[in-house]
């Protein structure tokens, strides 16, 4: 109704949501960050909270934890090291694995692949190396990880290491954790890998835009300690560089598959994992250097060449033929599954439940997949399923074939892993959530690599839609629509004198003390200040405040205004002037980002600069010239009837249409060179 955000509409001091709040502390940052935040709150209050660095780096808590859990769960592994003509980087790994492994808790397998007796040689002279496995034939990295994989003990975890590969501490530590004490469930999880300079090498696998028949990395080339990348997340599949595999894992589907000579065996083996309901993990935390192209070369060979024809044989319909169609004869009936955090009263709810019941008036199936119950303050008419927490909601929505549409950051891990198995991931971006934190980095950080790229993304605004350019990714335009039956000029409402509308709401981003610093700048008498929303808490002297008010009271409340003002320093779209423009009010607003798609200064609104004087002068000139006014207005209506609902919907509806014929999940990455990466 009158915000955009999806975290709006609930009250915002210190200790709302307090529940929810812990809950979601503990799901992405653990038991140790909500002590930590515990015994620390009283500091966050004063100068000590910068100096003492509260804010602890991602990594550094993530490795404690690791550390600490490992301590007393840990159990010991074989490392298998598939090698061919490469002992003096043999020698490099294993002496790093034995400088960063408790003793007795790694034992290490080298599977030569036909190297010859020379090299032979040189690896029995490696200290460290507990099992040498020869071989007289080469067969490749797959068949040749197979032997050691083979000769490794029936009872523990298996972790593949590329013999360019060099160990850095608690990486063992960091990967077990990632397997076993982290996330459930968790078969398979891959490690960041640095070049030697420090520069991320793999950050989890993606599909390469630019050349979709191979795959990369991640992250590639991005600085050591880029905040994004230092998240765990569910991936595509993890490069066979570094690999931790559960042995259950291993029992289940099988070793890698040996028709890949050189290369995708290992994107293979963690499509099999989701496939039979595994999960692959990155896990940042854990780090090795990986000195890439040391044992390989960077030409697209026969063998390589083969095994990409022998991948997408296999592959290619996961990929490129999903269907989110109710029947294969009606392909234009689609179905459609939105994500939320919760059903709270906002306006970024609101357009989404909009999107909702309009979709499914013109035939589709479709249903709001959600942590809260079905709202009461909106009439949704479709299915609401409602769930404890991600877990649950991601192991349902993984089994629908449909179309899944994240709608805040902290839906998109579960919408993008229930995406991988089945049905088309589609990121529904109604603002650039960093804005949300502008003292949380780490939360920023998180937001953006919840921009994963295999998602479709479409957005409110063009100035969402140029700062996602900025991180590489296009995204279709879907601005909110207005309801033009419910907000309309009302003659038979008479418009007031010495009225100033806003919205009332204490987030900061709204800037409500800008608005009253403005209003108190008038001369007096002043005009009545109005104040609506769901803090009635605000009310003061000289202010009225409405509550909760329906939409029908609403626009009443904007058919009376002489003026609607909105100072907001931030929106992702800014959905109240739009709709006082529909009524026919004069409108004043400061420049939000999101409104500029549709807020012209002079023509019809007055954009006064973010000052008190600013946006008080421009307060007074519209209070004391009517002709401006009335010619603004009419403006306003005239703009408003572009954003009518089923204008809104024809776009809604042609972009899904258009993702479900794609039916492709990932054309979107970083850059990749000629070769990129199935490869090692």
């Amino acid at each position: 109704m009158t915000d955009h955000s999806p975290i709006e509409g609930r009250p915002q001091g210190p200790f709302s949501n307090l529940r929810r709040r812990i809950y979601l502390t503990y799901t992405h940052f653990g038991l140790r960050t909500i002590l930590f935040r515990l015994i620390t709150f009283p500091l966050r209050f004063t100068p000590l909270e910068r100096r003492m660095r509260l804010r602890t780096h991602a990594r550094d808590q993530e490795v404690r934890r690791a550390v600490s859990w490992y301590r007393e769960h840990g159990r010991p592994v074989d490392v298998v090291i598939p090698s061919y003509r490469d002992a003096a980087h043999v020698q490099t790994l294993v002496h790093s694995i034995r400088a960063t492994v408790r003793k007795g808790m790694a034992r290490v397998i080298v599977a030569d692949d036909a190297s010859g007796e020379e090299h032979l040689a040189a690896l029995r002279a490696i200290a460290g190396i507990d099992v040498l496995v020869e071989s007289d034939r080469n067969s490749g990295f797959a068949a040749n990880a197979n032997r050691g994989v083979a000769a490794s003990d029936p009872e523990r975890d298996v972790v593949v290491l590329n013999s360019d590969v060099e160990a850095l501490p608690s990486w063992l530590e960091c990967l077990q954790y990632g397997a076993r004490g982290h996330e459930r469930g968790a078969g398979i999880v891959g490690a960041q890998l640095q070049y030697p300079d420090g520069r991320i090498q793999f950050g989890g696998t993606v599909r390469n835009r630019d050349q979709p028949e191979w795959f990369d990395h991640r992250y590639r080339f991005k600085p050591h300690g880029w905040g994004p990348a230092e998240a765990p997340s569910p991936a595509l599949a993890v490069t066979g560089a570094c690999m931790y595999v559960r042995r259950e894992v291993i029992e289940r589907i099988g070793a890698f598959d040996e028709r890949y000579a050189m290369a995708y065996e290992d994107v293979d083996w963690c499509l099999r994992a989701w496939q039979a309901g595994i999960r692959v993990l990155y896990f940042p935390s854990a780090q090795l250097v990986h000195h890439e192209s040391l044992t390989r070369g960077s030409e697209q060979g026969e063998r390589e060449l083969g095994s990409q024809r022998a991948f997408w044989e296999r592959w290619s319909d996961f990929f490129d033929a999903r269907s989110a169609a109710l029947a294969a004869g009606a392909p234009e009936r689609l179905r459609i599954v939105y994500v939320t955090e919760d059903t709270g009263v906002g306006g970024g709810h609101r357009d989404i439940f909009e999107h909702l019941n309009r979709l499914a008036a013109r035939g589709h199936e479709v249903a709001l997949y959600t942590l809260g119950e079905p709202p009461q303050w909106f009439a949704l008419r479709v299915p609401v399923h409602s769930f404890e927490d991600y877990e649950a909601l991601g192991d349902a929505l993984a089994e629908v074939d449909a179309i899944k549409v994240a709608t805040w950051w902290m839906t998109a891990a579960a919408v993008w892993r229930a995406s991988i198995p089945r049905g088309i991931p589609v990121y529904f971006v109604q603002d650039i959530e960093t804005s949300y934190y502008p003292d949380h980095e780490r939360a920023r950080h998180a937001v953006l690599d919840s921009y994963r790229p295999e998602f479709r993304y479409m957005t409110i605004s063009s100035w969402n839609r140029e700062r996602l350019r900025e991180l590489d990714l296009d995204a279709e335009l879907i601005a909110p629509g207005i309801d033009l039956e419910t907000f309309r000029p009302r003659p038979d409402v008479r418009r007031r004198e010495d009225m100033v509308l806003a919205l009332g709401r204490t987030n900061p981003l709204k800037n409500l003390p800008l608005t009253l610093a403005a209003w108190r700048s008038l001369n007096e008498p002043r005009p009545e200040l109005c104040l609506f929303g769901i803090e009635p808490e605000l009310e003061q002297r000289g202010v009225r405040y409405v509550e909760s008010p329906s939409d029908e009271q609403v626009n009443e409340l904007f058919c009376q205004a002489t003026v609607f003002i909105q100072t907001s320093v931030h929106e992702g779209f800014a959905l109240p002037p739009l709709e006082a423009m529909a009524t026919g009010a004069a409108v004043v607003c400061t420049d939000a980002h999101g409104n500029r798609d549709f807020c012209v200064d002079g023509v019809n609104c007055l954009m006064p600069e973010p000052t008190p004087a600013a946006v008080g002068a421009a307060l007074a000139r519209l209070l004391g010239d009517r002709e401006l006014r009335a010619r603004l207005g009419s403006a306003g209506v005239q703009t408003a009837q572009q954003y009518a609902w089923e204008r809104r919907i024809d776009a809604l509806e042609e972009f899904f249409q258009r993702v479900a014929a794609a039916g492709r999940m990932a054309v979107a990455g970083e850059l990749a060179p000629a070769l990129g990466a199935a490869s090692r």
